[in-house]
């Protein structure tokens, strides 16, 4: 899925374009579910980079109101065609070194790697585990790259104003019976189609995350949030993510993201 979850509310980019929200128009209920999958995939297909994206993040993970840990993370996205593949490595603390990487496929599934440095070699996630939490945050490895369109039901709901801006609102249902997460509501900002707000509810449909998006700037044409907060209610746990920095188009190197080399250094540091 191209709206990479972790992207869509820690990292989305969207290239703001008024021809591509014309193609919506107002709320109808007969066409409510063609709609939903439309405003997705015109999402879908904002969400990269021409070649590649580099930011620079700092997260904060919270117990209630307590700090629990901080940590860098580096984040690299490369496009290849329709195809991209991003790779997600934390810097510091504890976790310094483990990296995750997502490469996406025409295959009913992204596959998706983590290297752990002690273990030394990479394991592919299961797709038993593409919903676990990934390493104590309030994301699922399903959350970085491993959702695909087809594997949801889209509705489109009224549209209705956020933070200012006005949205575009839908609710997407997994069709699987066995999803940790069977529903999702999204509100996408009309100019540039960020997800500004998604609500994740749990089996026993209760609201469990919310993920806010804000402090959105351009980057080399592209839009960013600079904040994101993720919150789960039933555990009162939160991950905050801010962009330190971002490059877009820098000329990352391909071959980083080799399964295979996930254990390699990168030129980059933070």
């Amino acid at each position: 899925m191209k709206i990479k979850w972790l992207c869509s509310f820690l990292l989305t980019l969207m290239l703001g374009s008024t021809a591509h929200a014309a193609e919506i128009g107002p709320y109808d209920r007969a066409t409510a579910e063609k709609d939903g999958r439309r405003i997705f995939d015109i999402a879908d297909h904002f969400n990269e980079p021409e070649k590649d994206l580099l930011a620079y993040t700092r997260m904060t993970l919270k117990s209630g109101d307590t700090v629990r840990d901080t940590r860098k993370v580096i984040l690299k996205e490369f496009t290849d065609g329709d195809l991209s593949r991003i790779l997600f490595r934390f810097t510091d603390s504890l976790k310094r070194g483990l990296t995750f990487l997502t490469i996406e496929t025409n295959g009913p599934t992204n596959d998706q790697y983590l290297y752990v440095p002690a273990i030394g070699r990479p394991r592919q996630i299961a797709s038993q585990d593409r919903q676990n939490n990934f390493e104590d945050t309030d994301m699922t490895n399903e959350d970085l790259g491993g959702l695909k369109l087809d594997d949801y039901t889209y509705k489109r709901g009224r549209d209705a104003a956020l933070a200012g801006h006005a949205c575009y609102k839908v609710t997407a249902r997994a069709k699987a019976t066995d999803a940790r997460f069977p529903k999702r509501i999204a509100w996408f900002n009309q100019e540039n189609f960020i997800p500004l707000q998604i609500k994740v509810y749990n089996r026993d449909n209760k609201l469990q995350r919310v993920i806010v998006a804000g402090d959105v700037r351009t980057i080399g044409g592209i839009h960013l949030p600079f904040k994101t907060v993720a919150k789960d209610l039933i555990e009162d746990h939160t991950t905050i993510l801010e962009i330190v920095r971002a490059e877009v188009d820098s000329g990352i190197d391909p071959l980083d993201f080799d399964k295979e080399k996930m254990g390699a250094a990168w030129k980059e540091s933070f």
